[in-house]
Parts: C-alpha cells; structure tokens; sequence
C-alpha cells in the first residue's frame, strides 16, 4: 500500500470504542493543527494550549476529570484576556459536543439499549424535555448539571443537531466567561488550580473504587450495558416476590 493511503487508512479507519477512537483522533488533530499556529504566532500559545486540553477535559475522560476545565480556563486567563480565553475554550468544547452526540448516538443505538431506551422514567424524562427543548439545553449548559442528561435526552427526542448546538454555545459561553474573567481577576495561583483538579479526581476515582466500578467506566453506558434488562428485572423482582 502507497505510505499516503495506509496513512489516510490509519486517520479514516475506526479502531476499537468509538468514544475513545473519537477522543484520540480529536486531541491529535486539534494538536497538529496548533504546531503551525503557534509557529507563525509564539504569543497564541497559551489559547493553543487551552485548545488542545478542552479536548480530553470534556472527552469521555471528563467524568473522572469533573473540575479540570473550569481550572485551566482560569489559568489560560492569567495570560490572555477573558473575552479570548472564553472564546477558545468555547470553540474546543463545541467541537467535542459535536463529536460527543455522535458517539452518544451511536452507543444509544445498540440493542442492549433498547430497555433502556422503553423505560418509564425515561420516556417521561423525554416527553418533558419535548415541551421545551431548546430552553432545557440551555440550561443544562448554564448550570453544574451533568450535560450528558440534556445530550440524551436531545438524541432520544430526534431534536435537531443544529438547534442543539445553538441552544449549547448560548447556555455554555456566559459560562466559560464568567470562570475566565474570575480567573484574569483574581489570578488563582497554579498549584490552588492543580489542587482542585486533582481533588476532584481523586474523589471520583476513590468513590469508584469503593463501589467496585471501573475507573474509566462510562457515567451511563457502561453501567448500563452491565445491568440486566428492565424486564428481566422486573420478572426477578415479581418472582423474588412471590416467593
């Protein structure tokens, strides 16, 4: 095989879980592209670093890392000001978003799902969602909430990408604003920043562990594909009853 097509092989062929495939070729990409970049302008390097490094903090990698975002905005802030930093850190966490729906979409379509999916619960979760898609989005984005509740729910209501993706930069960017310009304000010391980041961690992890989860399990997916089907569960539930 020609070195150009195995190479373009290598970039275009999918390789093993999507949500991680995903992650590794997003981070090399958005690195490469900042090695010409901060070539041409020495001085973008710390909006280039934060590129690069909004890609694994809002990956799968994300829900082990909960407050690492926030803290390396506030550190790119002590170097550029916040309206830039706001902007950078929005642009890298709407490319994951956009990836992040399409990973999400793909597991959700897995049979072992299908449960899931015909649950009650959920099922209200989205007609609920369906009365007003686009200010639940935004709120999801504004809010601590775990985003990854309004992404399912936003795939399971066929709610349109685009319309996501609006309703996710206009509830996300005052956000990121408002951690960035605390950050160029009050210039945070690093080792306060890395503190935090490596606390939230480490309580993530320890709390995994402690329950006999995998670390790098998935919030829902994975705990969910482990889990027996609803109506198995149900009938185990009716028969454990009965006896």
């Amino acid at each position: 095989m020609h070195p150009t097509r195995r190479w373009l092989s290598l970039w275009t062929r999918p390789l093993g879980d999507r949500r991680w495939d995903v992650l590794i070729r997003a981070t090399a990409a958005v690195a490469l592209l900042g090695i010409p970049t901060v070539i041409a302008f020495p001085r973008l390097v710390p909006l280039v670093w934060l590129a690069v490094v909004s890609i694994p903090t809002n990956s799968p990698l994300s829900p082990i890392l909960p407050t690492a975002f926030e803290q390396v905005i506030m550190e790119a802030a002590k170097y550029e000001r916040a309206i830039w930093v706001s902007l950078v850190a929005l642009g890298g966490y709407m490319y994951m978003e956009y990836l992040n729906w399409h990973a999400y979409a793909w597991v959700m379509n897995w049979k072992r799902f299908a449960s899931f999916q015909s649950r009650r619960w959920v099922q209200r979760s989205v007609e609920y969602f369906a009365r007003s898609p686009f200010a639940t989005v935004v709120f999801f984005a504004f809010t601590p909430f775990p985003f990854w509740v309004a992404r399912c729910l936003a795939i399971l209501h066929h709610y349109s990408l685009r319309q996501f993706m609006v309703a996710t930069a206009v509830g996300r960017f005052p956000r990121l604003y408002l951690y960035a310009w605390v950050g160029e304000r009050l210039r945070v010391p690093t080792v306060l920043l890395l503190g935090v980041i490596v606390a939230g961690a480490a309580a993530v992890i320890a709390t995994r562990l402690a329950r006999g989860q995998r670390v790098l399990a998935d919030t829902v997916f994975d705990r969910e594909a482990e889990a027996p089907p609803s109506d198995q569960s149900d009938d185990d539930s009716r028969k454990a009853g009965a006896a």
